[in-house]
């Protein structure tokens, strides 16, 4: 082991082998911080590395491979320095033992869930429950609420939603979300992230009773929702014919230095002959990613049914 490592010491130059030994060293750590870390750098610099295409396997021998040549280069490092031979012996079995670890992510292992880079980046995105099962995506999805109605008088009823692939329910609104002036929540359902600015689109669905089958008044929403919103900015409110009679109000605000874009809806359902709820939902994504989820929203919305 010592002769090899000193041949290689009086080989190679030592410029060549400090640039070798910080090469590999960015390399090695580059690909644990996208891959681990939780920093807004790292959830931007995801989709435009490989990192995101592995397996366990392939992400642990890429990785073996790295720590090799590190670990060979720091003992031709410490050879030419002159360092303790213990330490350079004990470098070069460090890097016969990482080299070990190449051929074993061949062989048809179970490597452990928490090792997948991708499994990873699922929960720094919340797409992962308690248990750490992944969320489901897409798909239909139904939703049970309970209503107090006028005189105290309970009633059930059920939200049905489609959403598309990449889409799921999630437990709570995220603080950049829209305030709905109708509540409760039925149902929050979020779609993929969006890298720019780390705030993935959300659709909140509420309900509320109402009185009647009658349409709110036009300007009812751009109203309600300008006095929830410091620098709401309302670029149209309009009547649509889907979902039933509903109308439609699309404006602007800025959160934590992020422009946002929001489209809100209202529309009455009728459950019987004399119960009717106000249905609400509330579309809010980054400016910058709405021109690639409006249409994706629009069909969610005008296809919720209520019974």
């Amino acid at each position: 082991m010592r002769t090899v490592i000193t041949t290689l010491a009086y080989t190679f130059p030592r410029e060549i082998v400090i640039v070798w030994i910080l090469a590999f060293a960015a390399r090695l750590l580059f690909m644990l911080f996208v891959a681990y870390s939780k920093s807004p750098l790292a959830l931007r610099s995801w989709p435009y590395t490989n990192v995101q295409k592995l397996d366990p396997a392939n992400f642990l021998r890429l990785c073996a491979w790295a720590l090799t040549a590190l670990l060979a280069g720091m003992a031709i490092f410490a050879r030419q320095h002159g360092f303790n031979t213990d330490i350079v012996l004990a470098l070069g079995w460090l890097t016969i033992a990482s080299a070990l670890l190449i051929p074993l992510c061949y062989l048809p292992l179970n490597f452990p869930t928490w090792l997948d880079p991708r499994w990873y980046d699922n929960v720094r995105k919340g797409l992962v429950d308690e248990l750490g099962n992944l969320l489901p995506r897409g798909g239909a999805l139904r939703a049970s609420t309970e209503l107090t109605l006028s005189g105290g008088q309970k009633r059930e009823f059920s939200t049905r939603i489609t959403l598309p692939l990449g889409w799921q329910q999630v437990e709570e609104a995220p603080s950049y979300l829209t305030p709905a002036p109708l509540a409760p929540s039925v149902l929050i359902v979020q779609g993929p992230m969006d890298y720019h600015h780390l705030c993935p689109p959300t659709l909140l669905i509420c309900a509320t009773p109402a009185s009647s089958e009658q349409r709110l008044p036009l300007g009812t929403l751009s109203e309600a929702i300008a006095r929830q919103i410091p620098g709401w900015f309302t670029l149209d409110e309009i009547t649509q014919s889907k979902p039933k009679a509903s109308l439609m109000c699309t404006g602007t605000y800025t959160a934590e230095g992020v422009s946002f874009t929001a489209i809100q809806w209202a529309w009455v359902e009728k459950l019987d002959s004399s119960t009717f709820v106000t249905m609400s939902a509330t579309a809010t994504t980054t400016t910058h990613s709405f021109p690639k989820y409006f249409d994706e929203i629009c069909r969610m919305v005008t296809k919720v049914s209520v019974a």
